[in-house]
């Protein structure tokens, strides 16, 4: 129902680059390039600046990169209502993982949701950019899924979609099997002096920089920002023996580090995001963990 241009598009921004959105489309740049021409000359606007290092949004392509991504969602949602209303919808809820947002919670919700409602099918779907899947999985929310289970990053996603809290999880401190503080069963303040420590950067989750903030009463401490958390970044903290800030219920994520509780009260929420205006079989299957959650408490 809507230009697929537009899939282009989000693609090509997404990876900042021509040739990186061709190979994931399993298409040539020069298809794409005239894919996102067209689209430029159909609706009269400059969407890309394209420089020889690569490509970012222009203004108006920032504006329709947003609106792109719920006219997509609205169609699907409308062919969705058409299929029910003739008997054929899928069953299928898509729900986004990869090796960060991992299922911990949402299997156990799902099965048991299932043997309620035996028609309902749901399906994992990787992400397709595994790299940020800290930061950029709200791109594919409404598009390549529906929902995922996560942190919610009080700052980079707020108004960009909802949210069911799980529960708040601590921030804990990830140490290298060989890093001095290794054999704690808890650190304080004093212990990181003339450590660096590598956590998300400014602006990007309330609860990270509130604990940043206590870490900066300690001027021997030093700083790492990054842009998002992948596998890489766990891998480099054990290489360079560097300690990092992470979610206690992350600590299954690298097998050499060890996640240690850390002298503070400061939590980050833990649960399912998930697109607006969702079908009735995916709103009956948020509905179902609301009542399982309240169950619990």
């Amino acid at each position: 129902m809507y230009n697929h241009q537009l899939d282009a598009f989000l693609k090509a921004a997404d990876c900042g680059s021509f040739s990186k959105a061709a190979k994931e489309l399993f298409i040539t740049p020069t298809s794409l390039i005239q894919q996102i021409n067209l689209l430029e000359s159909k609706m009269e606007i400059t969407l890309f600046n394209r420089t020889t290092h690569g490509i970012t949004l222009t203004p108006a392509g920032e504006s329709l990169y947003q609106d792109a991504k719920n006219i997509i969602r609205l169609s699907n949602n409308a062919i969705e209502r058409a299929r029910m209303l003739q008997g054929t919808a899928s069953n299928e809820i898509c729900i986004g993982t990869s090796l960060i947002t991992k299922c911990r919670y949402l299997a156990d919700y799902s099965a048991r949701i299932v043997q309620v409602y035996p028609d309902l099918e749901v399906r994992l779907v990787s992400q397709k950019d595994p790299a940020t899947a800290t930061l950029k999985p709200l791109s594919e929310l409404g598009t390549n899924f529906i929902m995922y289970e996560g942190l919610y990053l009080s700052e980079l996603f707020k108004d960009k979609c909802n949210f069911l809290l799980f529960k708040n999880v601590p921030l804990t401190i990830a140490v290298p099997e060989n890093h001095p503080l290794y054999n704690k069963d808890k650190i304080i303040l004093s212990d990181l002096s003339d450590n660096q420590i590598v956590l998300l950067k400014p602006g990007i989750s309330n609860e990270f920089d509130a604990l940043r903030n206590e870490f900066v009463k300690n001027p021997k401490i030093h700083f790492q920002n990054v842009g998002f958390y992948d596998l890489n970044v766990f891998t480099s903290c054990e290489l360079n023996n560097q300690l990092m800030i992470t979610p206690a219920i992350w600590q299954d994520i690298h097998p050499t580090l060890k996640v240690i509780p850390f002298e503070t009260e400061i939590t980050v929420p833990y649960g399912l995001l998930y697109t607006d205006n969702l079908c009735t079989k995916a709103q009956l299957f948020i509905d179902s963990i609301k009542e399982f959650l309240e169950l619990q408490n």
